[in-house]
């Protein structure tokens, strides 16, 4: 099967969220069909409203760089699908991506025919079976997986995780979750499983409670970021921090990180902790060390010197771009030019009040996503910012006006849905002399 076939049958079930089927009845006869690859590894799993991606990629960077063979399977994806399902560090080879997908294909359609999936797999179910069956024909030592969309019905909740992390409960996806932080908790922890050591960074209240009755009923140890380990940020180099961090298990001074914002230290802090819990794989402070400042994870806070200095963040809820606007005041002193697109089931609202006043200009494009807001909608919700917003047709268009308006010492803000800086990121690299580090 070449990849434009594949694609299109992946096409064809639908968008990624719209499409969703949240239950894990489908996945399970799939794993049992295909012989439960999902067994045959320890998993790390994580959880969260925000950073989990980050979070992801710095526990598996630490593990790869302790010598063991790591699998890593994450979503959304920038550029590249199968960019989501990656091994050693390096994505699936694109043949190998088809041939296991092929056999994912043909197992569904025995199974459907045969009565024993009631529909076919989602867009999300598929990826994520492809994903446990490559892993273990790899034979990953460990593998990290991240969650898709809350936690308890969500298609990677077939794991029987060796640890787990959530990261935070704030508000996205509501319509899906629930509309309050303990509904919402209640989805993400579902990842908790029986005697199984859970690490939480989640700060509201409410949340916390929820967590913490869970853990509790399940008798999984639970190790609280605020409560159980002690931060300290000893220097850094512009947003990029170096930090001590006290686990209960030991000190470890000097981590510095790759990732830029100071947001990532607590992150680091959450996939130091994750690793930890993982008894069978022992790693030593100076490769925690060089896992954390090996870490690449691009779209987030991730600054390219192209035709303007432009910095890609894929923040699409209130929570996250709070963490850009504190990123941009305490960074940016330049005039600042927007590129914003966002999803329709966004709180496009709230975004707009936190970024829009530090714009000088604001360049709104639809995003390649058939769950895109339009930008006249956009635009009629924030009616005082109308003098400073563009409308335009296409991300490209939208980016290189926002390029030519940003006078030379200006920075170029591309953000309000990660879809969009994956659609702009060849673009800025094509462009790019040299990535800001």
């Amino acid at each position: 099967m070449n990849n434009l076939r594949l694609y299109s049958l992946l096409a064809e079930r639908g968008n990624e969220v719209h499409g969703m089927h949240l239950g894990l009845h489908r996945i399970e006869a799939m794993m049992k069909a295909l012989g439960n690859p999902h067994e045959r590894y320890p998993v790390l799993h994580i959880a969260g409203t925000n950073g989990k991606g980050s979070v992801a990629a710095m526990s598996e960077s630490i593990l790869r760089a302790g010598g063991w063979k790591t699998g890593l399977y994450t979503s959304p994806h920038l550029e590249r699908l199968h960019e989501r399902i990656r091994v050693g560090g390096r994505d699936i080879p694109v043949r190998t991506f088809a041939a296991v997908a092929e056999r994912i294909l043909a197992k569904e359609e025995e199974m459907f025919v045969h009565n024993a999936l009631d529909i076919r797999l989602t867009f999300f179910e598929f990826l994520t079976a492809c994903a446990f069956l490559h892993f273990a024909e790899e034979k990953v030592k460990v593998a990290v997986i991240e969650v898709g969309l809350g936690g308890r019905l969500d298609a990677t909740n077939v794991v029987h995780s060796q640890s787990c992390i959530i990261t935070g409960i704030s508000y996205d996806h509501q319509d899906l979750l629930g509309w309050t932080l303990e509904k919402i908790a209640r989805e993400k922890s579902g990842i908790i499983k029986t005697r199984t050591p859970v690490i939480s960074g989640c700060r509201a209240p409410e949340a916390q409670r929820v967590i913490r009755t869970r853990a509790w009923r399940l008798g999984a140890p639970l190790a609280e970021i605020d409560r159980d380990f002690f931060i300290q940020v000893t220097a850094g180099r512009g947003p990029f921090f170096t930090f001590d961090l006290q686990t209960p298990k030991r000190v470890i001074p000097r981590l510095t990180l790759s990732l830029a914002g100071s947001h990532q230290v607590r992150n680091a802090a959450m996939a130091v902790a994750g690793v930890e819990s993982l008894e069978d794989f022992a790693v030593t402070d100076a490769q925690i060390r060089r896992g954390l400042a090996r870490t690449r994870w691009p779209g987030r806070l991730d600054e390219y010197r192209a035709q303007r200095r432009t910095l890609l963040e894929g923040a699409h809820n209130p929570e996250g771009t709070q963490a850009l606007r504190d990123y941009l005041l305490k960074y940016e002193k330049d005039e600042i030019h927007l590129v914003f697109g966002a999803l329709q089931d966004k709180d496009i609202g709230e975004i707009g009040r936190l970024l829009f006043p530090l714009a000088q200009s604001i360049h709104l494009t639809p995003v390649a996503n058939s769950r895109t807001a339009d930008p006249v909608m956009i635009a009629a919700r924030h009616p005082r910012f109308r003098r400073r917003m563009r409308l335009h047709p296409d991300a490209g268009t939208a980016l290189r006006a926002a390029w030519k308006a940003c006078p030379p010492r200006g920075l170029v803000v591309v953000t309000g849905s990660l879809y969009l800086v994956g659609e702009l990121l060849p673009l800025v690299r094509s462009k790019t002399r040299n990535k800001q580090l």
